[in-house]
């Protein structure tokens, strides 16, 4: 490995060419980015102090042609500024009758920035060739200033990017210089960028040295992720032979689980059927793993399985929840979603693959009670749970737990007990807007099924609404039974709520409780025709908050305790 410092000039002068990796990840930097670049660039420009870049990683494959390991995002950002340039000197050309000397600065500055006219062609060889996504467009459009045929809405996301990173400097040029000549756009390029934008150039010799460095640095613009690390290390274990499979088999899991939760995938996965391991140290750990053609074809294909699974477990109207033996699983995968809760993800796809059907739906059953217990109403640490979870997980895949009450009898020091569950309960608040009012309306209507002994009613399809016993805003009618002072305390706790039709709920309004109680008697819903109390006082919220612990107990209780 050597390393030095050099200037933009210096990294492409010189007759070298730079290949991003065919597998690289896209090109991904957005406005901000490119706007932190021209400011630094605005603050060089009047100070003609250096600025340093960061450091880019280099893979020799060549006398002068080499590997970008990292740095391609601020390569690439810099040849379209360079770009931009070039296009505002070529328009200057139409303002002024130095058009021929335009011209010849336009192509003295390609060759030092962008690269060569081919012989006996119109186009123009590069000294960058980006990934096997976004080099096209960058040749065929951007290299050669050619927007005529391009259509937006056709391209893809990560060449809209280079496209409108385009734009963004061709404007910023020319907001910052007003009626320019070509020589004051040509010293702006060569020497304010190209002489005194620095980087800490380092060459590696072999793979070994490039992805160690890959792993183990950040850099300026978006920061590398596991994805991007495993991704360009088990791509560089494969002859080329083996290449395209794997890249197949690659975009068909990222298209599934989506880059930006692949990190989270990947470490569920792991933690699936591996010991605990945190989130940056993933890659070193999975790396000392994977080491032949055999290990990554055999980790890319269990990945393509379960990133179904691990889908399907997240999203209820997935097409694995729609058969007809299927309600009580998408019941059960609908309330973790809205539970909110991750700890469950890798012990449900490690049983998912290895519990029979019947098994795994007992098992979410149970999953489902234990984590409203647990994380809704108990909001005891995850962490903790983590760590159990894993521990079961890892016997699933090794075959010691077959049964979901395995998993039941294995959690049962920390399956929230019903008297510390009636407890949590009895204080429960949650706001009847934003977040909480989802949870909120799944918590009523199954009590409202409970009190109507195998009621059917959906919280999300069902037409009913939330009503304040305690107004949300009472009046002065109110501050008897519940002064200002107290009013707070008490409207959002649970026990204040009521489900009612839409048309009764306006006429409540804030009437006082003894006009409410005569309409709640005209409800088709239970639960207010139940409140039957003579005055609504705070000892009377808090008596019925007991009692729908007790209802809450018996509806999200384990299963398997009869």
């Amino acid at each position: 490995m050597t390393s030095s410092t050099t200037s933009l000039s210096e990294i492409l002068g010189n007759g070298l060419t730079y290949q991003v990796p065919v597998f690289q990840r896209d090109y991904s930097w957005k406005e901000e980015n490119w706007i932190d670049l021209w400011e630094d660039i605005k603050m060089l420009s009047e100070t003609e102090k250096d600025y340093y870049m960061g450091a880019i990683v280099l893979q020799k494959k060549g006398k002068k042609n080499f590997l970008v390991i990292d740095g391609q995002q601020r390569l690439t950002t810099l040849s379209i500024l360079a770009l931009a340039i070039l296009k505002n000197i070529k328009d200057i050309n139409t303002l002024e009758a130095e058009a021929n000397l335009n011209n010849d600065r336009i192509s003295e500055l390609r060759a030092g920035f962008l690269g060569q006219r081919e012989v006996g062609s119109r186009n123009y060889s590069s000294k960058l060739t980006l990934n096997e996504n976004n080099d096209d467009f960058y040749q065929s459009k951007l290299l050669q200033l050619s927007f005529k045929s391009i259509n937006p809405k056709t391209l893809l996301d990560s060449d809209k990017l280079l496209l409108d990173a385009f734009n963004f400097f061709y404007e910023k040029i020319n907001e910052k210089f007003k009626n320019p000549t070509g020589e004051v756009l040509a010293d702006f390029l060569t020497k304010t960028i190209g002489d005194k934008m620095m980087f800490i150039k380092i060459e590696v010799e072999d793979e070994s040295s490039a992805y160690t460095l890959f792993e183990t640095l950040n850099y300026r613009g978006v920061d590398l992720t596991v994805t991007d690390l495993l991704k360009n290390y088990i791509f560089s274990l494969l002859p080329k032979t083996d290449l395209d499979g794997a890249k197949i088999t690659w975009k068909k899991i990222a298209s599934t689980i989506g880059l930006e939760k692949f990190p989270t995938f990947l470490r569920h996965y792991w933690i699936s059927k591996n010991p605990l391991v945190r989130q940056e140290q993933l890659f070193k750990l999975v790396r000392t793993e994977i080491k032949t053609n055999d290990d990554v074809f055999e980790l890319l294909d269990n990945l393509e399985i379960y990133s179904d699974i691990y889908t399907a477990l997240q999203d209820p109207q997935n097409i694995e929840w729609k058969s007809g033996d299927s309600r009580e699983k998408f019941k059960r995968i609908r309330e973790l979603k809205l539970f909110g809760v991750k700890q469950q993800l890798p012990l449900l796809m490690m049983a998912k693959q290895n519990f029979d059907d019947d098994q795994f739906t007992k098992l979410l059953k149970f999953i489902a009670a234990f984590s409203f217990r647990y994380n809704v109403v108990g909001q005891r640490q995850p962490n903790v749970i983590e760590i159990k979870f894993n521990d079961i997980s890892q016997k699933i895949y090794k075959g010691e737990i077959k049964r979901a009450q395995d998993v039941s009898d294995a959690l049962s020091d920390l399956f929230i007990p019903d008297t510390d569950f009636k407890n949590d309960f009895s204080t429960l608040q949650l706001f009847s807007y934003g977040r909480d009012k989802k949870l909120l309306r799944y918590i009523l209507f199954e009590i409202e099924n409970f009190l109507s002994e195998g009621g059917q009613r959906d919280y999300e399809n069902d037409a009913g609404t939330i009503e304040h016993i305690l107004p949300e805003n009472p009046d002065e009618n109110w501050e008897k039974s519940f002064p200002i002072k107290i009013q707070e305390k008490y409207k959002y706790r649970i026990s204040n709520y009521t489900l009612l039709e839409n048309r009764i709920n306006r006429d409540c309004e804030r009437k006082i409780f003894d006009d409410k109680k005569v309409l709640y008697e005209q409800s088709e819903y239970l639960m207010p025709r139940r409140i039957t109390a003579p005055e609504w006082l705070p000892s009377t919220l808090d008596a019925r908050q007991n009692d729908m612990a007790k209802w809450a107990t018996a509806i999200w209780k384990n299963p398997f305790n009869s």
